[in-house]
């Protein structure tokens, strides 16, 4: 019962913990990332415009969709690999996370 009560305190701590310092210039670079590349379709600063899908919207198990999207497009989203790297994408999730409608 202690070994569950611990896991129970340590996920607590970890859910709730404030954002480290690493943690924070990647959202601060995501939304460098999104104000060049996706503000103007999906809204400045994650507000939706209406005519694309509310990103804020994106479910914490929705990574690897995420991925496939912006790397390759979908719809009238263009794709954006060989234009967006890798850790690009991962500062760009991290902005969009930060500001999750789930979180």
């Amino acid at each position: 019962m202690r070994a569950i009560v611990r896991a129970a305190v340590v996920m607590f701590v970890i859910a709730g913990a404030p954002a480290t310092a690493q943690d924070r210039a990647a959202i601060e670079a995501g939304e460098q990332v999104y104000d060049e590349h996706c503000a103007s379709c999906h809204g400045a600063k994650l507000r939706p415009t209406g005519a694309m899908p509310d990103l804020k919207l994106q479910k914490a198990d929705g990574r690897a969709r995420f991925d496939q999207m912006v790397l390759n497009g979908r719809g009238q989203m263009p794709a954006w690999q060989g234009v967006i790297s890798g850790e690009e994408i991962d500062q760009l999730w991290a902005y969009i996370r930060s500001r999750a409608a789930d979180r």
